[in-house]
């Protein structure tokens, strides 16, 4: 249903890690989008409406439409943390390309933080639908143990999904943590997968570390018709 406008209502807030939630509203009857793409929603506030773009962090096998996000302080993200349930809001949308390609059969995506939520997406739809027959590794950068979006999903797609495997990168791990420290980077990638350029990757978080990935991935010789990008948040500052 792309460019489909219309009006639906807030249903409830999901608390997740930190200052992370989730926010749900009703699924129009009919409506159709793919995982891993995203809308734009416009909302009620004291000052007028408020829009913005955001990535489905549900499933289109799930009976609601999710958003989540980081609640910053921001005039939307107080918007939105203050609508009640009932609350009309606007969405306009499918739009996208982050979804999965015919004829996948090494896929690898490179996540960061809140940047995840096209992925949980994918995965969700996936492990709903029996889907799979991918050799599918997920890099998933954090702060640390405690602060990472869907942990309990990952886990559960590990377990469900043949050929899944979730490798969690953190930059301030506890003492005993086992795994990578610090960031995903090409040493990390290529130890992990051998031939990186025979995989296709995804990349999906704030523009700086989708910029670090692609230059790994140069690094790792992946050819760029083998990447696809969803960048978060506005551009990265030029270094001066």
């Amino acid at each position: 249903m792309k460019n489909a406008t219309f009006t639906t209502t807030f249903t409830e807030k999901i608390p997740l890690v930190g200052d992370l939630a989730g926010f749900r509203f009703v699924k129009p009857e009919g409506f159709t989008y793919s995982a891993g793409q995203w809308f734009t929603i416009t909302i009620p506030s004291p000052s007028g409406p408020l829009k913005k773009p955001f990535t489905y962090s549900s499933s289109p096998t799930e009976p609601f439409l999710q958003l989540t996000t980081r609640l910053s302080g921001s005039d939307f993200k107080n918007a939105l943390d203050s609508l009640t349930p009932g609350a009309p809001v606007d969405m306009q949308g499918v739009f996208g390309n982050f979804t999965l390609k015919p004829g996948l059969t090494k896929l690898a995506f490179l996540a960061g933080g809140i940047g995840v939520t096209p992925i949980r997406s994918i995965l969700r739809y996936l492990t709903d639908t029996g889907g799979g027959g991918l050799e599918i590794v997920v890099f998933y950068g954090n702060l640390d143990e405690d602060n990472i979006p869907f942990k309990g999903e990952f886990d559960e797609f590990e377990q469900k999904l043949p050929g899944v495997r979730v490798v969690h990168v953190l930059s301030q791990p506890a003492d005993d943590w086992a795994g990578y420290k610090g960031f995903i980077t090409a040493e990390v990638i290529g130890r992990e997968l051998g031939d990186a350029a025979a995989w296709t990757f995804y990349t999906s978080g704030p523009p700086p570390m989708v910029a670090a990935m692609r230059t790994a991935l140069e690094t790792l010789a992946v050819p760029p018709e083998r990447q696809v990008e969803e960048s978060f948040g506005p551009p990265a500052k030029p270094a001066t």
